[in-house]
């Protein structure tokens, strides 16, 4: 019985100890996988399942988890500040660098010095020999730069000045390549170390061959980007030294580390040259200064305080920004030994080409604007504004219509978030886990919840806002701007320009709200209530304002029908003016001697609009009976055809001026009446100049107005008075009269 129970205890912990000794290579196929399970027993296979789930289980909760995120953020600042230390303690060993590379290079000794340096100069002759042929197969005539070519044109230029450049260069690598296998090959070390040379000297060419093609210092008018001449050398000059600092080392550095160095003397190395790389960067900065003032500020002068600032400060922000960035390299890959090379190059690369991507959200802006405004009838007001698909819109953005503006600054908003995004996409940044472990992880869940809904809503509001601009901005007349004499009844604006205004705020409330329960909902509050609560509230109001009610419905149908617009002329029983603002309740009327009148929509009982298609003129001439009335009406009616013709109030008249002939008679002349058909509220401005005209051609003709008189036959001067009065009163009745007529 004993023995029988000590078998079994061996058989258990045998199987234990196989179990636990299965070890599961890594990166095994499917074929490799049946194999191991078949060799395996039951209870082998149930505990790896098990140890696996366990595995996942764990990933499973620490993935995502801002404590595990901030353990491991703190673990490698502490693993990167150790490896500051030891890259401090291997100094001395950086003097052994030099003999190390030599040895390496020279394989021991068994390689002369000129073998190498001729070596060198081979690859190097070969590969210019080659670039040259294909420069000269590849040559044809220059364009002529004597006039500045469009940016369709100068793009063409630039893709076939890349494309040659490509073609040399592949022929200088080539050639290259060739000298390299045929002199090289008895030096296996040497060979190599050309190869990595041969690629460090194509990055080198590659960036000469794009700043070439960029800002050209040949033609300063063609550059693709606009930029000064001594900016362009300077941009060349010093990218090119950046750009050998940066990948020369790459060659170097493996051989003289192959034997006896470690780590952090590969550390020390990354620091010193990246040490020269980031002082070469900054005095590049610091020259480029006034150019990059030039592209924050705007041509045309209009520059608030925060961007003259920034103008004059920028190259010191961007200075703490190139050395937060390469401190946080040298950290991240003092860290985890991964190279930083490529987040850290594309950081810089990001904000460096920032005043590019904002020219060209401004060309691309004003392009597509004025490609959709490109009509017959508006295609003069598009030029007229300066705004055209080949030319960017910062050399006129004051002239430019408001969409644009509002187009423009949110797409920058949307640049700067992409931009950050990207940014944090490069460092493996985790914002969410960061906030979590600051605030806590339902307050920053509910952050970036409402972040996400102001972020929606806002962009919303701008697609609403560029729109309703834009209609705006199309249904203003064509000289709304101009300067003129319109008086009372003059034309308003468009029922666009009326109704959108009110949209628009109720869009805006609409969507505010909207904002505020959905935030409120990731907050944790129950907006059900406040939902009902609202609802119950608005029932309250429509039984307790029934005369506000009243006033937004009447409102709402006097807008419906178009009986009014913003700038025209109405009339409601007793009180006139020109409507300047319209509310959801009540509009207000600007009289044209000054005061406002605000008038509820719910008392109007009668409107009269003055100012809708055109205005009748009518007025009179009071001339002698003995005058020629025939020669009256031709000298009124050449004068009604030569204002017609004239080029500025001809644009005003919808009629000529014409006699309608002898309209009465009184004691002492012919009472004759002209008229004429004009826009609403040029009507005035008009008639002056017809009564001007016809006053001078009147005398130059020799016709002369009547003057009035009254005749009175009394016996004494107070009956002589009375009759005179009673006279003159009846004559202004019948005047009256005639003129409802």
């Amino acid at each position: 019985m004993l023995s029988l129970l000590a078998l079994q205890v061996s058989t258990a912990v045998a199987a234990e100890e196989t179990a636990a000794a299965v070890e599961i290579p890594e990166n095994l196929t499917s074929e490799q996988a049946r194999e191991l399970v078949a060799r395996l027993s039951d209870e082998q296979v149930r505990e790896i399942v098990i140890s696996q789930l366990d595995k996942v289980a764990a990933a499973q909760q620490t993935e995502g988890d801002p404590a595990v995120y901030i353990g491991q953020l703190r673990k490698g600042i502490k693993v990167a500040a150790d490896r500051f230390v030891s890259m401090y303690r291997s100094r001395e060993r950086v003097g052994g660098i030099p003999s190390n590379f030599a040895r390496q290079l020279t394989e021991d000794g068994h390689v002369s010095g000129w073998t190498l340096l001729a070596q060198l100069v081979g690859l190097l002759l070969a590969g210019f020999a080659v670039e040259r042929l294909a420069r000269r197969m590849l040559s044809r005539t220059a364009e002529p730069a004597a006039n500045r070519l469009s940016l369709g044109r100068r793009i063409d230029l630039a893709a076939y000045g890349l494309l040659t450049g490509l073609i040399q260069l592949g022929a200088f690598a080539a050639g290259a390549a060739l000298a390299i296998s045929i002199a090289a090959r008895p030096t296996p070390v040497a060979q190599e170390f050309w190869y990595d040379l041969l690629g460090a000297l194509l990055w080198i060419k590659l960036v000469w061959l794009v700043l070439r093609v960029l800002v050209s210092t040949a033609a300063s008018d063609n550059r693709l980007i606009t930029v000064s001449a001594s900016a362009a050398r300077q941009i060349r000059i010093w990218s090119i030294l950046l750009t050998a600092v940066l990948v020369l080392p790459e060659p170097i550095v493996p051989v003289a580390t192959s034997q006896g160095l470690d780590a952090d003397t590969e550390l020390l190395l990354a620091f010193v040259f990246g040490l020269i790389f980031i002082l070469l960067l900054l005095t590049l900065i610091v020259r480029l200064r006034r150019y990059g003032a030039s592209l924050i500020l705007r041509e045309d002068g209009q520059n608030g305080p925060i961007r003259q600032g920034l103008a004059r400060s920028w190259w010191a922000l961007a200075g703490v920004y190139v050395l937060l960035i390469w401190l946080l390299s040298l950290g991240r890959r003092a860290a985890t030994g991964e190279s930083s090379l490529l987040p850290g190059l594309s950081s810089l690369a990001l904000v460096a080409l920032i005043p590019f991507f904002d020219r060209g959200l401004k060309w691309l802006i004003g392009w597509y604007f004025a490609g959709k405004n490109q009509s017959p009838g508006n295609a003069g007001a598009t030029a007229e504004q300066g705004i055209t698909p080949a030319a960017p819109i910062g050399a006129a953005d004051h002239r430019t219509p408001a969409y644009i503006a509002i187009a423009l600054r949110y797409a920058r908003v949307i640049m700067v978030l992409c931009l950050l995004a990207i940014f944090f996409h490069l460092w493996d940044i985790d914002v969410r886990a960061i906030s979590a472990q600051l605030v806590g992880p339902r307050v920053a869940s509910a952050l970036f919840d409402i972040s996400i809904t102001v972020l929606l809503t806002w962009a919303l509001w701008g697609i609403i806002r560029i729109s309703i601009e834009r209609k705006l901005e199309e249904g203003k007349p064509a000289d709304a701007g101009a300067e003129g004499e319109s008086e009372a009844g003059g034309l308003g604006g468009s029922r666009v320009e009326t109704v959108l205004p009110l949209i628009r705020i109720f869009i805006k409330i609409t969507l505010i709200v909207m904002a505020v329960l959905i935030s409120l909902s990731a907050l944790g509050v129950n907006i059900g209530p406040l939902i009902a609560g609202a609802g119950v509230v608005g029932i309250a109001i429509g039984f307790g304002a029934q005369t506000l009610v009243r006033d937004i419905v009447s409102g709402f149908f006097y807008l419906l029908d178009d009986a009014f617009r913003i700038g025209e002329y109405v009339v409601i029983d007793q009180i006139r003016g020109t409507v300047e603002k319209i509310s959801i309740r009540s509009f207000q009327l600007r009289h044209h001697e000054g005061p406002v009148h605000t008038i509820p929509y719910g008392e109007i009982r009668t409107l009269t609009n003055w100012s809708r298609d055109w205005a009748i003129m009518k007025f009179e001439l009071r001339v002698p009976f003995e005058t020629d009335i025939e020669k009256v009406r031709k000298i009124i009616k050449q004068i009604g055809i030569d204002m017609m013709e004239d080029p500025i109030f001809g644009p005003l008249m919808l009629a000529p001026l014409k006699s309608q002939g002898v309209n009465r008679m009184d004691d002492s002349a012919l009472i004759i009446r002209c008229k004429f058909t004009a826009i609403p509220g040029q009507q005035y401005l008009i008639r002056r100049e017809a009564f001007t005209r016809i006053q001078r051609v009147f005398e130059e003709k020799g016709i002369h107005f009547a003057p009035r008189r009254v005749l009175v036959e009394a016996t004494t001067p107070a009956e002589a008075i009375k009759a005179a009065a009673g006279a003159l009163d009846s004559e202004q009745q019948d005047d009256g009269a005639s003129k409802k007529l």
